[in-house]
């Protein structure tokens, strides 16, 4: 039985234009319905939210210029859906992302669509966020999704590292490490090196260590730990450092803006596994 505990309309009116010696023009607005209920059984209730909003999202070019010739203007319809059960620990989620290419004078047209397991989500750049929320000993997991694609390229149980280099978003690299999915924690976290809009090397990191034994990630030029670096005007070089807490370090390089898992500082019983 479901009893209706609360019915939201989210209405987002949409593009307005407005032009010289006229009123403003609205088109047709976009609406979507968010709703909130639960389901009572025998022994339990179960709390449901179901949470629909949108937003427009420009997105600049490789060089950083909004409106450039691989921009784009998207409208992103976000759907999230959660459940709890009392007695029951967690909140079950998925997420729903679509998004429309919005041109003047023309119909919006869909882009993409991506549906995944997590709870929330938001806008990072030119890439978007899902966050599987964690519970007991189980770690949050983030999977980020390009906005440009739709396309899922990174998961982590952190945020992601950033390096600067030159030449705006294009020169953007970025670095993930974790465990892709709660049921698999029995496979090996994921080292994974790219841009954003493509993975460009990835390596299981192998080891007898639990999912719940998860290193600190940080990035390196000399010495000083970081999680942000700007190497711009320089050479990608620099280390990826992942620090555990009783205080085993794995120390892998990066060289012209590659990984070289040949040269990374291991101890025994690690290693680096190449993935496609």
């Amino acid at each position: 039985m479901k009893i209706m505990a609360a019915v939201l309309i989210a209405t987002l009116l949409g593009l307005q234009g407005t032009y010289a010696g006229t009123t403003k023009k609205t088109t047709t607005p976009y609406r979507a319905i968010s709703s909130a209920y639960i389901t009572k059984r025998k022994d339990a209730w179960t709390f449901v939210t179901e949470n629909r909003s949108f937003q427009f999202v420009e997105l600049p070019d490789d060089e950083g210029n909004p409106g450039g010739n691989q921009g784009a203007l998207l409208l992103l319809e976000e759907t999230y859906h959660n459940e709890h059960t009392d007695g029951v620990e967690g909140v079950q989620g998925s997420a729903t992302v679509k998004a429309w290419t919005l041109e003047p004078n023309r119909p919006r047209e869909l882009r993409w669509t991506f549906r995944e397991v997590g709870n929330e989500g938001t806008k990072q750049d030119r890439l978007f966020r899902v966050t599987a929320w964690g519970c007991c000993d189980v770690p949050v997991v983030y999977s980020y999704y390009s906005l440009l694609s739709g396309r899922k390229l990174y998961v982590s149980n952190s945020d992601l590292l950033e390096v600067r280099g030159d030449d705006g978003p294009r020169g953007v690299r970025l670095v993930a490490f974790g465990y892709s999915e709660m049921s698999h924690l029995s496979e090996p976290p994921r080292l994974q090196y790219g841009t954003d809009k493509n993975v460009v090397q990835c390596f299981s990191v192998v080891s007898s260590r639990q999912y719940y034994d998860a290193p600190e990630m940080f990035v390196s030029k000399i010495g000083k730990l970081e999680k942000t670096l700007d190497l711009r005007g320089s050479e990608l070089t620099f280390i990826i450092l992942l620090k555990y807490a009783d205080g085993v370090e794995l120390r892998v390089p990066v060289e012209a803006d590659a990984v070289h898992p040949e040269k990374a500082e291991l101890p025994e019983g690690y290693s680096l596994r190449v993935e496609k």
